[in-house]
This record gives C-alpha cells, structure tokens and sequence, in this order.
C-alpha cells in the first residue's frame, strides 16, 4: 500500500482514482434520466392540452433524479476526501 493511501485503520484515504467508477455511474443515471425525460417531454401536447405523466412514469422519474442527485452528492464527497488526502 502507498504512503498517500494509509489512513486509520478503519478507512484508507479517499484517492482521485475512486472517483473514475463514481462519475461513471453518476454519468449513466444522468443519461437515463435525460433518456425518460426526453420520452416524456420532447414532443409537445396538442394545443391546449397538457402533458400527461401517469402515476408509473412520474415515480419512475422521481426515483431516477433522486437517485441522479445521491451520486452526484458521493461524486462531490469523495472528490473533496480526495482533494484533502492529496494536501496531507
């Protein structure tokens, strides 16, 4: 193990290296939000008509942008872990 990765014993320092599978995932979930909100929203209503999302489609979504914003906050934590570990 490299000086720059010892930490206590319970956790080893964060490394930019972790961060490549992190933006990776973070990416992907961005993607297939990006993919469902296209699929929902690209086309427009009929004039004088709204969109409609059904009650699947809407907790779909929910659950793909909340999960989008959870590994986007990880991504940001582990990059200043990271960023600290490098200073010490």
């Amino acid at each position: 193990m490299n000086a720059h990765m010892l930490g206590d014993a319970t956790k080893e320092k964060t490394t930019f290296r972790d961060l490549e599978t992190l933006i990776c995932d973070a990416d992907n979930m961005l993607d297939v939000l990006a993919d469902m909100l296209e699929n929902c929203f690209a086309k427009a209503p009929p004039e004088g008509s709204n969109y409609v999302v059904t009650d699947p489609e809407g907790t779909r979504l929910l659950f793909v942008a909340y999960e989008a914003v959870k590994m986007s906050m990880k991504v940001r934590k582990t990059y200043f872990e990271a960023l600290e570990g490098a200073a010490s």
